[in-house]
């Protein structure tokens, strides 16, 4: 099954880059045109000017000359590194602790499950910067299932009678810590542990398929690899799903571009599988979805809003959803994408790999901002996808539409990174 290896990670020098908080990003996904420009005025060293640079030679080039001058240097003894994350949710205090370490690509189809599906651009994009860089920047986010917290306990052990080597507080006001874990005995109770564990991908699907296709692309060539830092491994973040401080968010849906759209014949069409609640706020609309059930909030660019309320007997129509079986029938993201955007509005995978149809928004207010001022013409709220869903559908091999998760807090980019050493002879 999964197997984890502690490396020789490269880390920003603070006497080269002064603050930590000026050189390290969100995840590149969740980066936008004025974050990358916020980021990019920070420090001339900032990680963005990698993973968000379309001029892969010239972030290849920008990742090289920072190790020459040392501003990233590599630790000379392989370790795990501890990661803590310390974060305010609704209201409440918590605090989760995984492990970054390298993940062996060999076998990972059996080892490593995930539950999203990849597009093609995304996908190309990160090809492209992993032939370019030959490292990893940044981490994908995994999760394991140890009721016993054998690991968790073992980390706080460490960490707990350790400094952290980095802390850093981000725009969301998370804060993370990172720990430099050399000790072999340590670390192979934790393999131990682990071994035979199944590894689930919470976020970070394009990187991840981005790293096997790398691997077999350097096979084909011949190409050796020339220290366990190579690309035959893949860095990781792993932390136990049975934490309660794993929070999701659910990620809304704005969509555009419909031509010759006719809303009564849309709402029509929705009645066959949908008890269909016309509700007056769109405060009123969120509070009616946190009620049992599968309930997707519509919101219309004129300001009307509905309760969708998927009907008992859909479950059971195998002309709804004919692709979809078992738990991931439930699933609102599944039931928004393969019950409405498809055979309704003829939104499919092909649409959505365009990019130019669906986007996405974490904040209900600023889908609502941009609906009413006639960016989108139909808006949807989702509840979000539980862990149990999560690890329900990935060991079924089925696949959820993207953006089905936002794990939250994100991970950040630049904590450490894991350059390639690879024998091209």
């Amino acid at each position: 099954m999964a197997k984890l290896f502690p490396f020789k990670g490269y880390r920003y020098s603070t006497e080269k880059i002064g603050k930590i908080a000026d050189v390290v990003t969100q995840p590149y996904d969740k980066i936008s045109t004025e974050m990358k420009q916020n980021y990019l005025g920070k420090n001339p060293f900032n990680i963005v000017r990698v993973i968000k640079n379309p001029d892969y030679a010239r972030a290849s080039q920008h990742l090289n000359q920072w190790i020459q001058q040392e501003v990233l240097k590599k630790d000379t003894t392989a370790s795990f590194y501890p990661y803590q994350q310390t974060f305010e949710f609704e209201g409440n205090s918590f605090s989760r602790l995984g492990v970054i370490g390298l993940l062996s690509l060999e076998d990972s189809d059996l080892a490593v499950k995930g539950h999203e599906r990849v597009l093609a651009k995304p996908l190309e994009d990160r090809l492209n910067l992993i032939r370019s860089t030959q490292s990893n920047e940044g981490l994908i986010f995994m999760l394991h299932s140890d009721p016993s917290m054998s690991v968790d306990r073992l980390l706080s052990a460490f960490t707990n009678n350790s400094e952290p080597v980095t802390t850093v507080e981000d725009e969301y006001q998370v804060t993370h810590q990172l720990w430099n874990l050399p000790d072999q005995n340590i670390q192979k109770k934790i393999i131990e542990i682990l071994d035979g564990s199944a590894f689930y991908i919470a976020d970070g699907h394009h990187r991840f398929r981005t790293s096997q296709i790398y691997l077999q692309e350097c096979k084909k060539k011949g190409w050796q690899t020339g220290a366990t830092e190579s690309f035959d491994k893949r860095m990781i973040a792993l932390f136990n799903m049975e934490n309660p401080s794993l929070k999701i968010l659910p990620t809304h849906r704005g969509v555009r571009n419909l031509t010759n759209f006719d809303l009564n014949d849309f709402l029509s069409h929705l009645e066959t599988f949908f008890h269909i609640q016309s509700v007056s706020t769109v405060q009123e609309l969120s509070s009616s979805m946190e009620t049992p059930g599968t309930r997707i909030g519509l919101m219309e660019q004129n300001g009307k809003n509905w309760l969708l309320h998927m009907k008992d007997s859909a479950q059971k129509d195998t002309s709804f959803m004919p692709n979809i079986d078992g738990p991931a029938r439930k699933l609102d993201v599944n039931v928004l994408h393969e019950g409405i955007l498809l055979p309704v509005l003829e939104i499919g995978e092909k649409e959505i790999a365009e990019q130019d149809y669906v986007s996405y928004f974490r904040s209900p207010k600023n889908l609502v901002e941009q609906l009413r001022a006639g960016q989108y013409q139909l808006g949807f709220l989702l509840n979000p996808t539980t862990v149990k869903q999560v690890r329900q559908i990935s060991e079924k091999g089925e696949k959820m539409p993207p953006k089905s998760t936002d794990f939250y807090p994100k991970l950040l980019t630049g904590l450490t990174l894991m350059k390639m050493e690879i024998d091209h002879e």
